[in-house]
């Protein structure tokens, strides 16, 4: 059968069946509740390339439909994951975090994600590409997990989201829609046009912007107000259906994000009370969840651009697909990156990125004895990184340090400038070997080449004590010593070049009609790459004693360029499920029992007031994972899903030693090095040994319940009712799991409330999210350039009560 024909075949099948589903929810109404009627909506994903009921992947994978991400009021990606346990996105401490069943990336700029992000096919590795909200005018999210690294690829060894945005249709249609936060006046306008431009030609246009409110957070030194977002995204498409078998499609996006103020709270510190040289208290304790103490706001900017161009042509044989896509950002952040009340450390950081990515893929029609995908990627990427301390004054600071370092001169800048590219060809067959019974094997031989070029001028940093600008405190104030040299250090040329095959391979047996079983093998890989953060801080000191006037010399190394290189990771992964259809299609059951092992986990660690990276030697994540839904009445849907982890590493010697170690050596002499100084870097010798701990965003138990109840009021309306509760379990963000820094077990209560047409033309709703005022936080961490039991939290907003219009067209 002709492909295309074969497409439009599927296509009227679902929406028979879905025709089936509704007539069999009329026939339930009209004779009273009778479950053998009812029959859930069908779900179709995209997570092996093919459209294909979600029953019938191999693959243990979340999902949620853009209706309903729309419906109760999600603005960000963030906000999905909090309904999928064993996933957290977040905005974290200064790049996002994207973790799977506990594996993901950490926090330092010259990270890619562990969990590679695909938006309409087009792969966004870096962490402000991920933070975009994409959240409007969706089809879908998927979350698949585990590694996926035969069809997604690239570094996609936690899992893999993908994103699939509203094509244009051939339907003029629009909607307009408002959401107004009462407590602090948080606004956000969305709306979307779709219209038929000639007989084969169509586009869609869909535009969002969060205007900023009032502000839930008070930095009470200050006086100002946070976090403000004003945020404009505008996302344009076109569909031209060239022939029967031929249609391309082209999308533009634009994004322009500014946040202003974001919040950070102090919550415990010894110095509370201690004033500094300037008779203020440089960290002071603010006990209030929504307050804290900052000498400086915070802003961060971001514009990104994403363009792509996506060919499908139907072949007799096959469909092959051309995805061209163009993706770039440029960042600006500036703060107080002390965290604290004096002016310590100011910083000023930009990013420049471009990606350039060509995906040629061709899929056979399915339903053979052997069904197959083959293709090929082809990536270059170029990021240009620059730091610039604007404020470094520890003097300032009191008890911040035992020394005084300070820029006279500020602007002190670091340069991070690397280029990448990876090409890759892939191929995964499946034999039909039954009809009850399916094999699938997946390769996929990867090349990867960085290059890097790395500066830091360290001139015109100086020590100094009371006026003196020239004099280094040690901890006996009566010793003073003159600083004489410091000098700027290059690593220039460096490069890493790394290939690696990778393989999957899994079984599908259907039990009966009703019951699906699979068991997978499958590996996967994360490039190595560099530590965007590391100083190279080598220096050279000649320091005289001012009173014994003899010279006493020092001097740390820097110029190694191999304290910079991060190892690439790999996974060996299991995973075994299965999936139901129960009560005659009105329930559906899956679960899933995996273990994943990793060799080099990249891990990071707050070094002073940046993230330094490391490999950790081998970690383990296991657990188990179910979700389902049953259809228990015309309009009344229950549902969920629940998650154990089990995540640690087995072997993870020399990590950065907690503040408590570091400050008590006689009981924790591993977290001194050779020479008496403190460990500060991952993986150097020493420090505290975390084999057997648990890995971080790992929270043992998590799950994730809903009910939704559609009431009809008279013929023309209806009172749609729905409520979540998301739980999590305790867990770390600190990679040295101090145990000042878990985060408590919470359960989050969201509900909606709205008034609707029949036909979803116009709807007016309540949205309330975090009901119970839960205290919870994004990250927590030592406070940076502190030496004693200083810690700091990021919190997320406390409840929030919203009034959500919306209007449809046509």
């Amino acid at each position: 059968m002709h492909l295309k024909q074969e497409w439009l075949r599927r296509k009227e099948y679902r929406k028979t069946a879905l025709a089936c589903a509704i007539a069999s929810l009329s026939i339930a109404s009209g004779s009273g509740v009778n479950a053998q009627a009812l029959v859930l909506e069908e779900v179709i994903v995209t997570a092996q390339k093919r459209t294909e009921s979600l029953q019938d992947v191999p693959i243990s994978v979340a999902t949620m439909s853009g209706d309903r991400i729309d419906d109760i009021g999600i603005t960000s990606l963030q906000e999905i994951t909090q309904y999928m346990p064993n996933v957290t996105v977040n905005a974290g401490s200064g790049t996002p975090n994207l973790f799977i069943r506990g594996i993901g990336s950490g926090t330092n700029q010259g990270f890619e994600q562990s969990v590679g992000m695909y938006i309409d096919g087009v792969y966004a590795g870096r962490g402000p590409l991920a933070a975009v909200p994409t959240t409007m005018d969706l089809e879908r999210v998927e979350v698949l997990k585990g590694p996926q690294g035969i069809l997604f690829g690239k570094n996609t060894i936690a899992g893999a989201i993908n994103i699939t945005s509203n094509r244009p249709s051939d339907e003029f249609e629009g909607m307009v829609e408002a959401m107004y936060e009462f407590e602090y006046g948080g606004q956000q306008y969305n709306m979307v046009l779709n219209a038929p431009l000639t007989d084969s030609l169509s586009g869609r246009l869909a535009v969002r912007h969060d205007a900023p409110g009032d502000g839930w957070w008070e930095n009470v030194a200050t006086g100002d107000e946070g976090p403000e977002f004003d945020n404009w995204y505008a996302r344009g498409s076109l569909r031209w259906e060239a022939t029967d078998n031929l249609e391309i499609n082209a999308k533009y996006e634009y994004g322009d994000f500014q946040s202003d103020n974001t919040q950070t709270v102090v919550y415990q510190s010894d110095f509370v009370g201690q004033e500094n040289f300037a008779g203020v208290v440089p960290i002071p304790v603010v006990s209030d969840y929504d307050k804290g103490a900052g000498d400086a706001g915070t802003r961060k900017t971001t514009d990104t651009e994403v363009l792509a161009l996506t060919i499908d042509w139907h072949l007799d044989f096959a469909t092959f697909t051309s995805i061209s896509a163009y993706s770039a950002y440029d960042l600006l952040s500036t703060g107080d990156t002390d965290v604290a009340a004096a002016p310590s450390l100011h910083r000023t950081r930009w990013e420049d990125y471009e990606q350039y990515s060509q995906e040629l893929r061709l899929v056979s029609p399915g339903g053979e004895t052997i069904d197959w995908i083959a293709g090929a990627y082809y990536q270059r990427n170029e990021l240009d990184i620059s730091r610039r301390i604007e404020t470094i004054d520890f003097l300032q600071s009191g008890p911040l340090s035992t020394s005084a370092l300070y820029a006279p001169d500020p602007g002190v800048p670091s340069v991070f400038d690397q280029e990448g590219e990876s090409w890759a060809v892939f191929g995964q067959g499946t034999w039909n070997v039954s009809d009850t019974l399916r094999l699938t094997l997946g390769l996929r031989y990867n090349e990867e080449t960085k290059d890097l070029d790395k500066s830091t001028n360290s001139e015109g940093l100086q020590v100094r004590a009371g006026s003196n600008p020239n004099l280094l405190v040690y901890s006996d104030p009566a010793n003073f010593y003159s600083i004489a040299d410091l000098r700027q250090h290059n690593f220039t040329d460096l490069s890493r070049d790394e290939d690696k095959v990778t393989y999957s391979t899994n079984v599908q047996w259907d039990v009966s009609d009703d019951t699906m079983l699979y068991a997978s093998v499958s590996t996967g890989f994360k490039g190595g790459g560099f530590d965007e953060s590391y100083s190279g801080a080598g220096y050279e000191i000649r320091l005289v004693h001012p009173i014994t006037n003899e010279p006493i010399g020092g001097s740390v190394p820097g110029n190694d360029p191999s304290i910079l290189e991060v190892e690439d990771e790999e996974v060996l992964a299991y995973e075994l499920g299965a999936k139901m259809s129960l009560l005659e299609g009105a329930a559906e059951l899956n679960f899933a029992v995996f273990r994943m092992e990793y060799d080099n986990l990249q891990v990071s660690s707050l070094v002073g007031d940046v993230f330094r990276v490391g490999n950790a030697a081998e970690a383990i994540s296991q657990g188990l994972e179910v979700d389902g839904r049953i259809l228990l009445a015309e309009g009344l849907t229950i549902g969920g899903a629940m998650a154990y982890l089990d995540a640690s590493y087995d072997d993870f010697t020399g990590a950065t030693c907690t503040t408590p170690q570091s400050m008590d050596p006689t009981n924790n002499p591993g977290c001194l090095t050779e020479d008496g100084s403190n460990i500060t870097e991952p993986r150097q010798p020493g420090g505290q040994d975390l084999s057997g701990e648990t890995l971080v965003f790992s929270p043992e138990w998590s799950a994730s319940l809903f009910a939704q109840y559609v009431v009809p009021l008279g013929s023309n309306m209806q009172l749609i009712n729905s409520l979540d509760i998301n739980y999590s379990d305790e867990f770390f963000t600190s990679l040295d799991l101090d145990p000042n820094t878990p985060h408590d077990a919470t359960s989050i209560i969201n509900a909606r409330i709205a008034l609707a047409s029949n036909d979803d033309t116009w709807s007016v709703a309540l949205i309330g999210k975090n009901l119970t005022d839960e205290k919870t936080y994004l990250w927590r961490d030592d406070l940076p350039v502190t030496n004693s039991n200083s810690y700091y939290a990021v919190p997320e907003r406390p409840r929030t009560i919203a009034l959500q219009a919306r209007y449809r067209f046509d």
